[in-house]
């Protein structure tokens, strides 16, 4: 019976841990609960990876506060501490973390309790002011090493570098930071008065500094992303475990990298998983680390009866708005992998480049937040596709102009899909993927276009990688002919790395926020029957829809 297979492993793990307990001696013993990019998702949703219908819930306060409450009221446990911290992105991402600017997910994480956080690039978009008085109600250290004052050229005034936690004599030190690209990834005036080093060039001598105060284990809470925590791993030494987010990435267990076999977890986003890890600490100075991940589905794990009352609380008036029906889909429109066609992003792009009447329109990827599913769209599907604040900008732009952005977003470095990425397309997108695709956190954010079909090879060189650009009518853009090219207000001043936008002087701003524009063309389209058409051709990438 599928119904609590989770509960059960974690059981059957348990007597595990209680049988090697006995054969280690004097050893301290911490359970760890970790969670990263939550994006205020406070209560349990449809499963996004599930096939069946209805989907199962999943995921919540309520029901991490549930497994929390089941491991810590089992007699193995009986001598651990336990401990719960989280990688960052806590804001942005729903409605109700949008209508408190973040203070719902304070108030929550004191109650779980948190242990500590670090801060993750949207913790900033409602300003540094705004996130500097909303940290003034946490009663959980915020541990961030790599953003300073520019005032005082001291860390931030709500964080401190690191955090030291103590269980029967044994130390463990927590050091955390945030992604140094945030100011290209956020709005510059959300990050005017601070500033972003290399958490590197931070980190090891805050290493040397906790070993010297005789620490025992060294935890790094990441917000950098897989790709470059698997980079630190191997240039740190020194760090016995990375808890790692912003990329979003689920691994069910655990990932060793670098010269000295760094342990590295990472444990998805939007509260649906939780990373339990254990770490035994003896008094020869021997670590042992151990991992399961539990699924936050509903059904298996329960709710906290407390925590789930706060929640519904919090959510009661305002479902009332977001549950009214917009309009229907025949199918199921997914971001999909960096570096490839997406039918999401493309219908994105048309609804700006209906509303706005310009010729091409550009989404960025990391604009691109939920998928919209098969069926009756609701308000609330298309706040948490486009959770942002952003309007339309029109820049008027020259076919050469076009051609040169086209480049930009195809420029970062290119690598071979992994049987991980296989994997996880396959869950989340329901598509299988082979081939060459682009890095997420590079120079610049990959575009998805409206009325523009763009073929690149990502093996070539930089700036060199657009083999064909044409209209959606197969025609070529003119060089020196003027296009209404719509983009985001973020990415027209800017953000995810095109500051060239900025020096664009003929541009029109509108008032009309992008999800109003996507509930305006839904509403005239009234039902999406079909997929839109590839825009993004990778000429080294195959895609296969499984649907």
């Amino acid at each position: 019976m599928k119904k609590n297979r989770n509960l059960r492993a974690i059981l059957m793990l348990s007597a595990v841990f209680l049988l090697i307990s006995v054969f280690v001696a004097d050893a301290a013993e911490f359970v760890i609960f970790h969670t990263s990019d939550i994006h205020g998702s406070i209560a349990a949703h449809d499963d996004p990876t599930a096939r069946e219908m209805p989907k199962p819930l999943i995921g919540g306060f309520a029901a991490l506060k549930s497994v929390m409450n089941k491991y810590k009221s089992n007699p193995v446990y009986s001598n651990s501490r336990f401990l719960y911290f989280d990688s960052g992105d806590i804001f942005q991402g729903t409605p109700i973390v949008d209508r408190t600017k973040g203070s719902v997910m304070i108030d929550l994480m004191n109650q779980m309790p948190l242990s500590a956080i670090t801060l993750g690039n949207h913790e900033f978009d409602y300003t540094y002011e705004m996130l500097v008085e909303q940290m003034k109600c946490a009663k959980f250290p915020v541990v961030c090493c790599n953003v300073f004052d520019k005032r005082t050229n001291r860390p931030i005034e709500m964080s401190v570098p690191y955090a030291v936690f103590s269980h029967e004599g044994k130390k463990i030190g927590v050091i955390g930071f945030n992604a140094p690209e945030t100011p290209l990834i956020t709005f510059a005036r959300n990050v005017k008065d601070i500033y972003f080093k290399e958490p590197a060039d931070v980190i090891k001598p805050l290493i040397s500094q906790l070993r010297k105060a005789k620490v025992d284990f060294i935890i790094a809470l990441s917000h950098l992303g897989y790709e470059r925590d698997l980079a630190l791993a191997r240039d740190i030494e020194g760090l016995d475990l990375i808890l790692g987010g912003h990329s979003h990435t689920l691994k069910k267990d655990i990932t060793y990298a670098g010269p000295n076999n760094t342990t590295i977890v990472h444990s998805g986003a939007s509260c649906e998983n939780t990373s339990i890890i254990t770490v035994n600490i003896d008094d020869c100075g021997n670590n042992s680390v151990r991992m399961v991940s539990v699924p936050l589905l509903i059904d298996e794990v329960g709710e906290d009866p407390y925590i789930k009352a706060v929640t519904d609380e919090y959510l009661f008036e305002l479902n009332k708005e977001m549950k009214r029906v917009i309009g229907e889909s025949k199918v199921n429109l997914y971001r999909g992998i960096c570096g490839g066609n997406s039918h999401e992003g493309t219908f994105i792009s048309e609804a700006m480049r209906h509303c706005s009447g310009a010729d091409f329109a550009f989404t960025n990827f990391g604009g691109v937040r939920q998928p919209l599913y098969k069926g009756k769209i609701t308000i609330e599907n298309i706040f948490l596709i486009q959770p942002f604040d952003n309007c339309i900008e029109v820049l008027e732009m020259t076919g050469l102009e076009i051609r040169d952005l086209a480049e930009r977003a195809v420029s970062n470095k290119s690598i071979e899909v992994s049987q991980d990425d296989k994997a996880e397309n396959l869950k989340v997108f329901n598509q299988e993927v082979s081939g060459t695709k682009l890095i997420f956190a590079g120079n610049y954010g990959y575009l998805y276009p409206a009325g523009l079909v763009i073929t690149f090879d990502p093996t070539r060189e930089p700036m060199k990688r657009v083999t064909k650009i044409t209209t959606d009518t197969d025609k070529e853009l003119e060089n020196n002919k003027i296009y209404k090219v719509a983009f985001s207000d973020f990415v027209a001043n800017g953000g995810d790395g095109y500051g060239v936008l900025r020096t664009f002087k003929n541009r029109t701003k509108s008032d009309l926020l992008i999800r109003d524009a996507m509930i305006k063309y839904i509403g005239e389209l009234g039902t999406i029957t079909t997929k839109p058409a590839p825009t993004m051709i990778n000429l080294k990438l195959t895609q296969k829809d499984l649907e």
